[in-house]
């Protein structure tokens, strides 16, 4: 049996957010696009058909960009999305350290930077700002952050993503 890849879980929750930022742009709300994902490709020499041939292709982990970025209300806006199928927490090792960084330099250099948690098995989303995040990830003292933590502390958002209206939560300093 093939072991299982957690490495496009949230393929689709990222494809519904770009639903609605989509949306957003149409309407003139805001300009939020998906970064794309950096490919390292493969290529072998086919002597029988004499050119290279794409063999093997995978995401790079070098990346340090996050999911979506774009201009709402005239300020820059980030934001990572993360998908868990625990009920009970959220792990903090889904966050990459880079992620992490880049997101606390943006906020710093003005920027509104924020993680979407998606709790799947819960079918719940939580708009959360990477302040308050990293905040949680430096004084909870645990490697995840329970769920109960989300409830009290981050905007709920009810998985209906055709209404998936995450602008509404977002704060302008």
């Amino acid at each position: 049996m093939a072991k299982s890849s957690t490495a496009n879980r949230g393929l689709k929750f990222e494809e519904e957010i770009q639903k609605r930022c989509d949306y957003l742009r149409k309407e003139g709300i805001a300009l939020i696009s998906k970064v794309p994902t950096d490919w390292k490709v493969l290529r072998k020499y086919s002597p029988a058909k004499k050119r290279t041939e794409i063999y093997s292709a995978f995401p790079t982990s070098t990346s340090r960009f996050i999911d979506f970025v774009g201009i709402f209300k005239g300020k820059a806006i980030g934001i990572e999305a993360k998908e868990t199928l625990n009920k009970t927490s959220f792990p903090f090792n889904n966050i990459k350290d880079t992620q992490i960084e880049f997101l606390k330099e943006w906020v710093e250099l003005g920027g509104l930077g924020y993680y979407m948690v998606r709790f799947k098995t819960n079918e719940k989303v939580f708009l959360v700002p990477s302040k308050v995040m990293h905040e949680c990830m430096d004084t909870i003292g645990r490697k995840s952050a329970p769920y109960q933590w989300f409830i009290d502390n981050a905007e709920i958002q009810e998985v209906d993503y055709k209404l998936l209206d995450f602008e509404k939560k977002v704060k302008i300093n």
